[in-house]
């Protein structure tokens, strides 16, 4: 069983509007990040997440929304937060393109 839930982006357009709680967590370069993103999301780079994995420990109980470019390198980041012991992991079917295309 993945430790994380593949969501769409009419679920997560839902939740934003319901005003649930929740971390937007973006796994995309900096660069990628600076073109375009969710509003609120936290930039870390998938190639930093190990070592920069403290800034997101607080939120560990927390719903976690992790995109990137296309949904391939958030499932790698949920399997790496998974070993952290995050539980609410949710990973962005089609990543940031397809949230583009959705709005």
């Amino acid at each position: 069983m993945e430790p994380y839930t593949d969501i769409s982006s009419l679920e997560l357009n839902n939740m934003i509007n319901n005003k649930e709680k929740l971390i937007l967590l973006d796994v995309r370069t900096e660069a990628e990040y600076n073109t375009s993103r969710i509003p609120n999301a936290i930039n870390i780079p998938i190639s930093d997440l190990d070592s920069q994995i403290d800034h997101l420990l607080p939120y560990k109980d927390e719903k976690v929304i992790i995109y990137c470019r296309s949904g391939k390198r958030s499932i790698y980041a949920a399997h790496l937060l998974e070993e952290y012991g995050f539980k609410h992991l949710y990973n962005l079917k089609q990543g940031i393109i397809g949230h583009l295309d959705y709005l």
